[in-house]
C-alpha cells in the first residue's frame, strides 16, 4: 500500500467502536494489553482531527510503557502519520528521523518522509518546521524513552 494511502486512510465509525469497545472493556477489568491500546490508537489515528490527537496520547503512553523495541518502531511510525495528518510535519520529522536513525534503510520511513517533506513544501512551510521548536521536545522524549529500554 502507498504511503500517501497509509496517511490518508479513514474508518467506518462502525470499526472504530468495534476497537473502542476492546479497549474499554479491557479498561473497566484493569490494565488494557498493549495490542488492544495499539489496536484502538490505530483506529483512532484514522478518524477525526479530536479522535486522532487521543491516538497520539494513546501512542506515546505506549512508548513510555512498553520495553520491546519493535513495537516502539510501530508506535513511532504511527506516531509519525498522526502528526501528519494533523499536518504537525515538524513532529512527525522528528518522529521518522528518530527511526531512521535507528534503521537507515527503512523503506517505509523513508517513504514517510518524502511524503512529510512533499506535503511541507505544498503547504509551504518547510523552512518554519526546520526552525520549529517541536524537534527537540519530541526527540527528546522519544530518546530518552529508546535509550531507557536499551539499558534495561
Amino acid at each position: 500500500m502507498d504511503v500517501g494511502t497509509i496517511v490518508d486512510e479513514t474508518i467506518e465509525p462502525a470499526e472504530l467502536m468495534r476497537f473502542a469497545k476492546v479497549y474499554l472493556d479491557q479498561t473497566a477489568r484493569g490494565s488494557p494489553s498493549a495490542v488492544a491500546v495499539f489496536s484502538y490508537a490505530h483506529a483512532l489515528i484514522k478518524s477525526n482531527k479530536e479522535d486522532v490527537k487521543k491516538g497520539i496520547k494513546l501512542l506515546e503512553d505506549l512508548l513510555r510503557r512498553d520495553a520491546e523495541d519493535v513495537s516502539k518502531r510501530d508506535y513511532i511510525y504511527y506516531l509519525a502519520i498522526a502528526h501528519t495528518r494533523l499536518k504537525e510535519y515538524d513532529r512527525a520529522l522528528a518522529y521518522i528521523d528518530i527511526l531512521l536513525s535507528a534503521e537507515s534503510h527503512n523503506r517505509q520511513a523513508i517513504e514517510l518522509k518524502d511524503l512529510i517533506k512533499k506535503r511541507m513544501r505544498n503547504d509551504g512551510i518547510l523552512g518554519m518546521a526546520i526552525l520549529g521548536g517541536g524537534l527537540a521536545v519530541v526527540g527528546g522524549l522519544v530518546v530518552a524513552a529508546i535509550a531507557a529500554a536499551k539499558s534495561k
